[in-house]
């Protein structure tokens, strides 16, 4: 994103959202940006726990032994 993009985009929000209303509505956004960031890390360390804990229950699980009968 570039200068002028940046620029262009607060001004829009100004005449949008008034000088008043505009400082809340960037409040709102950075809390709500700050609680999708903490939720995607919470998953990946969910995830990645979950990704390291599957090879140690497979190699604790044993498969059974099928006997075979020779004839």
């Amino acid at each position: 994103m570039s200068l002028a993009e940046i620029f262009f985009l607060a001004l829009l929000g100004l005449v949008i959202f008034g000088p008043k209303k505009l400082v809340t509505v960037a409040q709102q956004a950075g809390q709500t940006l700050a609680r999708l960031k903490k939720v995607s890390s919470d998953f990946q360390t969910q995830l990645q726990s979950e990704i390291s804990a599957a090879p140690s229950a497979r190699s604790t699980k044993q498969s059974p032994v099928v006997a075979s009968s020779e004839k």
